[in-house]
């Protein structure tokens, strides 16, 4: 590993972190082989343990490095593991995922909303619904799931939400194609959460975890809902929400 951190702009730990990165990415140390100590780290790079520290968290949230108890810090991948981003530069990206995902349905089921779950989906209690759990994941091989998923559709909607299509393309998608109703508007609302258990059990994660809601509305004409869905992350450094305006000419 060469000496470049401590003449790199911007936070030495970043430096630091791409430095390490790219001796990894290079093999050296090799899969399975442990970093230097902090110390010797720190020393040969010219920067400070805390530095060091910071550097190698951000390797492990790449998934490039784990500790090891009474071992150190072992290499455990050559690369970092993919991070999806959601890009939104228009209308249509905020109305959706941006980038290449799946979602698995793993359940469907009725209910009547309650006062609590009206507030939340933005329709009266009372309301008869058809709900959609499922588990998002990055498109490919890669099983590690992006976030829970629910998805509430209107009774009257329901058969749209029904169709085998469900999961590769959005339900008010369908619905406009089935009754000729176009989404006139979406509202988005984005909330800081502890996740309740369920959904951090579908996540691979610890109940109370930190964590991010995401819910959008979708109206049809004259405020008619047409689907509400609510996306719940997990503090993760694999999941990016990442927002490009323009400002007007």
């Amino acid at each position: 590993m060469t000496r470049r951190s401590a003449t790199r702009l911007g936070p030495r730990y970043a430096a630091l972190a791409e430095a390490l990165a790219a001796a990894i990415a290079a093999g050296q140390p090799a899969v399975g082989e442990n970093l230097p100590t902090e110390a010797k780290l720190a020393e040969a790079h010219g920067v400070s343990r805390a530095t060091v520290r910071e550097a190698l968290r951000r390797l492990r949230d790449q998934g490039l490095v784990e500790p090891v108890h009474g071992v150190g810090t072992r290499v455990t991948a050559r690369r970092p593991r993919p991070t999806y981003e959601m890009a939104v530069r228009s209308l249509a990206d905020l109305m959706g995922y941006g980038g290449p995902t799946q979602l698995t349905v793993t359940k469907r089921d009725r209910l009547v909303v309650d006062p609590a779950l009206g507030a939340l989906l933005g329709d009266g209690a009372g309301a008869e619904m058809l709900r959609i759990t499922g588990i998002r994941t990055a498109a490919g091989t890669d099983p590690t799931p992006l976030a829970a998923v629910e998805m509430f559709v209107p009774a009257p909607f329901a058969a749209a939400a029904e169709r085998p299509e469900v999961g590769r393309t959005p339900i008010y998608r369908l619905i406009e194609r089935q009754w000729r109703i176009p989404v006139v508007d979406m509202r988005q609302e984005i909330a800081a959460l502890s996740l309740p258990r369920a959904a951090a059990h579908a996540l691979g994660v610890r109940a109370g975890t930190p964590g991010l809601r995401i819910v959008r509305r979708f109206y049809g004409p004259k405020a008619l809902l047409l689907e509400a869905t609510v996306n719940l992350h997990a503090a993760s450094p694999r999941f990016a929400y990442a927002i490009r305006l323009s400002s007007p000419e």
